[in-house]
């Protein structure tokens, strides 16, 4: 009997999985590999000890980041990779610009694929012609048209992932006021792009349906694939623009099979992607914060927005206004009961009036980027400098709303977890969501 019990609850396994292969591919294969890479890193750890103390010479890749004693530098050490370099501020010395090397005697703490080291003494030898990034070449278009100071930096952030010139304080308003989401360059900023390519390139919506014209939809498809890869590289490849970026491509990559779902597998074969190219990304906080956030929002919001859908006054000019800030409340609500364990866990605090700040700034942030893209465009031609006034004004709103925000009594609360917590926390939350899953079927 106790054979047959174990042989039936084998099957039940079995069956269970089964179902969930079907309905959900690539999150069945994401979690293992999860597995596989916390497992690796518990037995073959992908942290290093320090070098010891020799001559390195770093080749800086950024522009300085002030810290409180030091200059923060971007650099490469070949063949290590990646090193954040701390220069003593020395108002004696010049300080490296891009291009430039830095040699220096030091050592170097390498934590997973980031490695850190600290210069006090350094020759700087400089490069024999200063190649300016893109990025940098576009944030100066931006200058030139008209733009300056913090509405400046504000734009550089939202619309290139440039953020070298954004002043602490202006950073602190935003994180304090559940805003700092808008100047990582991510799923916001990459669905403005799209939705600006798509009406673009469909003439305006004009151009539809789509799925009548198999060429027009693969070229329409081909371009927009390139073009948000190419915003993806610009902005740095972080894992949040790529996340989002490979949920585009899935996406498209369906309608040309005339699939249009974003789903859960569409997240989790991003996910999975992202892991077996760089597995080191699964303690990157940008990453988990931005899987979080996307999972939470198609758990949850995906739940409530047919009910959206059928209000009989939502074709109404009135209708659409109140259905965005809706639809933006609940997406803001599902993004924070996804990210907030994450939030508690790394950073101790959590922003109280996050919805004030997401029904303010985000109705911003999706005119700025556009406004902003076209200032950089055009750069300090007559047009361009029109469109740089427009950004400018839609920019200093959003930094003054994010700075009142913050001012507010209580706009932040201390609050940390650990581990532990944070992982019975998402049990709980799956738990629920198989709850109203189970009571909508």
């Amino acid at each position: 009997m106790c054979g047959i019990r174990h042989y039936q609850y084998m099957l039940s396994i079995l069956h269970l999985f089964a179902m969930v292969w079907r309905s959900y591919p690539m999150f069945v294969l994401l979690l293992p590999l999860v597995a596989a890479i916390l497992f690796f890193n518990r037995f073959y750890p992908l942290e290093t000890h320090p070098t010891e103390e020799q001559v390195f010479g770093f080749i800086v890749q950024s522009a300085p980041t002030p810290t409180a004693k030091c200059e923060r530098f971007e650099t490469q050490v070949l063949p290590k990779g990646k090193v954040y370099l701390y220069l003593l501020r020395d108002s004696t010395k010049a300080l490296p610009t891009y291009g430039d090397t830095v040699v220096a005697r030091t050592h170097i703490e390498w934590n997973r694929s980031v490695g850190r080291a600290f210069a006090a003494e350094y020759i700087l030898l400089p490069a024999k012609t200063h190649r300016v990034p893109l990025q940098v070449r576009l944030y100066q278009r931006l200058a030139s048209a008209g733009l300056e100071d913090d509405e400046l930096a504000t734009v550089g952030a939202l619309t290139l992932g440039y953020k070298e010139d954004l002043d602490p304080e202006l950073k602190h308003h935003f994180q304090a006021s559940g805003a700092a989401h808008v100047l990582a360059v991510s799923g916001l900023h990459t669905g403005i792009l799209y939705g600006l390519l798509l009406w673009i390139l469909t003439f305006g919506g004009r151009i539809k349906p789509l799925h009548e014209n198999r060429v027009g939809r693969w070229a329409i498809s081909s371009v927009i694939i390139v073009a948000m890869w190419g915003y993806a590289w610009l902005t740095g490849m972080t894992p949040s623009v790529v996340r989002a970026v490979l949920m585009v491509t899935i996406f498209e990559i369906g309608r040309m099979c005339y699939r249009q779902v974003i789903s859960l597998n569409t997240i989790a074969a991003a996910a999975v992607l992202i892991l077996l190219v760089h597995p080191t990304d699964l303690w990157s906080v940008s990453f988990q914060l931005s899987f979080a956030a996307t999972f939470s929002i198609v758990l949850f919001a995906k739940q409530l927005e047919p009910s959206l859908q059928r209000l009989e006054w939502r074709e109404t000019w009135r209708g659409k206004i109140v259905s965005y800030f809706l639809g933006t409340i609940i997406v803001s609500i599902a993004a924070q009961i996804g990210t907030m364990p994450i939030t508690m866990y790394y950073f101790g605090q959590v922003s109280t009036y996050f919805l004030l700040t997401n029904l303010i700034v985000l109705p911003i942030a999706t005119f700025l980027v556009p406004c902003g893209l076209i200032s950089i465009a055009l750069g300090g031609s007559t047009t361009g400098v029109l469109f740089s006034k427009i950004t400018w004004l839609l920019a200093w709103v959003m930094n003054h709303s994010v700075e009142w925000i913050e001012a507010l009594p209580g706009s932040t609360v201390s609050a940390s977890v650990n581990g532990v917590m944070v992982g019975i926390y998402y049990l709980l939350l799956l738990f629920l969501y198989a709850i109203i899953a189970k009571k909508r079927t």
